[in-house]
């Protein structure tokens, strides 16, 4: 035992401070050894332990652990420590921790670095093969004549090892099968429940009108609000212990099941659905809640997948009809749902085909008259014949996870192209290349989109990468993609700008060298407030340094006006269609 006694106290302030000091030792150690199934001194200095090292089993019974191990006492404390690790303890366990290579030293030298306090638990079976969680304590002091010892107790934690196993287990179990928004039911919880009930009846597909709106204007932390009232909505209008069932599937998408498929009773239940989240807008102070809902039925032994994806189809019917925010999935919708399986189904032979064709949309500068660049489309030819439009085909792979495979495809053979005309020796200008907005939360897309550039042997510079403004505001982590990205050495353009709701206060952050002007913009050229907003667009992108393209000009006076106002460089018809790489090739030998 160690007590600092200061040269100033009295012999009675003395003598207090070592009586509280052994008071308080005394009841360290009584709590240390209380539950204790057995409990030892050792001197580790003298590698001694003098008397029997006692244990208690589960029926009460004292039994010496000496004994046990062959030992008596008095006996060596390193001995005694040998023997219990080599019975009691798995041998891959010991090799892993440093204590038990020399057990006694590694004390020692804890006592001196004034580490006082060691606790080992491993897992050990019984002779009558009964699996116990043992807690080994050693706590260490010094004793009047300078030797290091320690106290040594031994506990049976089974039991809140066990508990605690059961709330690790909980707790897994509760992350697997709730949604941490809204802390009810995910897909999959839902999924087992529905499949455990079997009851036929209906699933209902919702989603929100424009809730990145939200997102935008009011924040992520408001759009969580939003997404937790909705579930309190649903709770107040299902009934589960009429079988009914509801969960958050991710962003604003919800699964519904009501167990029937009378088409009436559906279109009550979303009316009461509906009313009820229209009062959301007013309690949280945010733009209208729409709700659209897509119905299909369900069966024991249809695959719930399927029911859902069909449901999600019929959503999607009532989003494009105007004044209808519910729509029934009909076998019609077959049809449509076949001709995606088929584009889906048809990705893989396509890559291999090599029936996806780059073709080239040239940007001028419009004061010169110069091509300074270009942007790379994809086509889907097959047999000879445009297949698929890319604004079909592009979504479902998105949906599917197919994207990312088709971004980098697309990527390298814009950059092989690059490659091979620098090598013919070509004049070369940057061609840009569309990254989905899938693909931006793949956390190694900057990675891989760097190697094959690298792997090819192109300048970075020669294949801008353009991201849309929808694409930039809706993924969080937008910043440090960018600054990865420009880090990795790519110049990023900001494509479709003014189509989507950019926060003004964050464009200055976003490392974009370039705004791509969205067509739906040029297109207000010919009325004064459209084209007051166009220019102090390009007024404020001047004061940022930012590069302007202006896209899907056509027309003489919409090019006129961009000159007049400043922009740097034009895409559209005015100048040129989308040219297969032939074509392009022939523009870029044209004198300028």
């Amino acid at each position: 035992m160690e007590v600092l006694l200061s040269p100033d106290q009295t012999d009675e302030e003395k003598i207090k401070s070592l009586q509280r000091a052994l008071f308080y030792e005394s009841q360290y150690r009584s709590a240390i050894i209380s539950g204790a199934i057995s409990y030892y001194d050792a001197n580790l200095t003298k590698d001694l332990i003098e008397t029997d090292v006692l244990y208690r089993d589960e029926s009460g019974t004292l039994n010496s652990s000496l004994k046990l191990v062959g030992l008596q006492a008095p006996c060596r404390f390193s001995d005694f420590i040998a023997k219990w690790t080599e019975r009691f303890i798995d041998p891959a366990y010991a090799e892993k921790n440093e204590i038990f290579s020399d057990t006694r030293q590694f004390l020692i030298d804890s006592y001196n670095n004034h580490q006082r306090d060691h606790t080992i638990e491993y897992w050990y079976t019984n002779d009558k093969g009964k699996e116990l969680f043992l807690s080994q304590r050693f706590l260490l002091t010094q004793n009047e004549a300078g030797d290091v010892c320690t106290l040594a107790a031994l506990s049976n934690t089974t039991h809140a090892k066990r508990i605690e196993a059961q709330n690790h287990r909980d707790e897994l179990e509760h992350h697997a099968y709730h949604d941490p928004i809204t802390g009810g039911y995910n897909y999959l919880k839902f999924q087992k429940k529905l499949n455990e009930a079997g009851i036929q009846g209906s699933i209902i597909s919702i989603d929100i009108h424009a809730f990145k709106i939200i997102n935008t204007i009011c924040g992520i932390e408001t759009g969580d609000r939003v997404i937790r009232a909705v579930w309190n909505r649903l709770q107040e209008v299902f009934d589960y212990s009429k079988g009914e069932l509801a969960a958050h599937i991710n962003a604003d998408q919800f699964i519904i099941f009501t167990p029937t498929n009378t088409r009436e009773e559906i279109i009550n239940k979303i009316k009461a659905v509906s009313y009820a989240l229209n009062l959301i807008s007013a309690d949280l102070s945010v733009p209208q809640i729409k709700p659209y809902f897509g119905i299909s039925e369900w069966f024991p032994g249809k695959k719930i997948e399927s029911v859902y994806s069909e449901s999600v189809t019929a959503k999607n019917n009532a989003k494009r009809l105007q004044n209808c925010e519910y729509s029934f999935f009909e076998r019609d919708d077959l049809s449509r749902l076949v001709r995606e399986e088929s584009i889906i189904n048809g990705f893989e032979d396509a890559l291999a085909n090599n029936e996806f064709h780059i073709w080239y949309q040239p940007k001028y500068n419009p004061k010169t008259h110069e091509m300074i660049g270009a942007e790379a489309l994809v086509r889907w030819i097959k047999n000879g014949q445009f297949y698929v439009s890319p604004g079909e085909f592009i979504p479902l792979f998105e949906n599917n996870g197919l994207i990312k495979n088709f971004d980098q495809y697309i990527f390298r053979n814009v950059c092989k192209q690059q490659k091979k005309w620098q090598e013919m020796g070509k004049k070369i200008v940057p061609v840009s290349v569309n990254l989905s907005r899938a693909s931006l939360y793949y956390k190694d897309i900057i990675s891989i989109f760097s190697h094959i550039a690298d792997s090819v042997g192109i300048d970075k510079k020669l294949v801008p990468i353009e991201i849309t403004e929808t694409a930039a505001i809706t993924n969080t982590s937008i910043k440090n993609i960018a600054k990865a990205f420009t880090d990795a050495g790519f110049i990023l353009h900001m494509d479709d700008f003014g189509s989507g709701y950019s926060s003004l206060s964050t464009l200055n952050t976003m490392q974009f060298e370039t705004w791509k002007l969205d067509k739906s913009l040029i297109d207000f050229i010919g009325n004064y407030g459209g084209e007051r907003l166009i220019v102090h667009v390009v007024q404020l992108a001047k004061e940022l340094g930012i590069f302007v393209t202006a896209e899907g000009v056509e027309t003489k006076e919409q090019t006129e006006f961009l000159i007049e106002i400043g922009c740097d460089s034009i895409q559209g018809y005015y100048y040129s269609k989308p040219v297969d790489s032939e074509k392009f090739e022939l523009l870029l030998d044209q004198p300028q």
